[in-house]
């Protein structure tokens, strides 16, 4: 075989290999480690806000979560951010919006700030039922399709 030809399927070959190796890592899954600090803020964010449903949460930055709950369609979406500052199960809360800075300053462990503390034996709650009977909207109990 003449050395044009061989340096042509040498460069196809290689082509087509670097084309199969990023199929595959895009087709693959990254593995994953168990994750204890969402378990953690999960629990957490339960306890403070029974009946809620924890629509999102997600890792964001320097060991913070983005935190998105959902009752009746009523949404508080925050920002836990454990340290900066704080002792290690204490965390900062950033709401999102005008509502969900409303709803958590309720719950939050400090009057000047938004701080949930981890020791707290009984910490404040915002149930759901309560949240939907404070606004006045009946529960939504079952859906209804057109």
């Amino acid at each position: 075989m003449p050395r044009p030809l061989t340096t042509h399927w040498r460069a196809a070959a290689g082509i087509l290999t670097l084309g199969g190796v990023l199929t595959g890592a895009l087709i693959v899954p990254i593995p994953a480690l168990a994750d204890d600090s969402r378990a953690e803020v999960r629990r957490e964010v339960r306890q403070r806000l029974p009946g809620w449903r924890i629509e999102r949460l997600d890792p964001s930055w320097e060991g913070a979560y983005t935190v998105v709950t959902t009752c009746a369609g009523l949404e508080i979406g925050f920002q836990l951010v454990r340290g900066h500052g704080l002792p290690a199960d204490d965390a900062w809360i950033q709401p999102n919006d005008a509502y969900a800075r409303e709803r958590l300053t309720s719950l939050s462990d400090n009057r000047r700030y938004l701080v949930w503390y981890g020791g707290r034996v009984r910490p404040d709650q915002l149930p759901c039922h309560e949240e939907l009977a404070r606004i006045g909207e009946p529960p939504l109990v079952t859906r209804t399709f057109d």
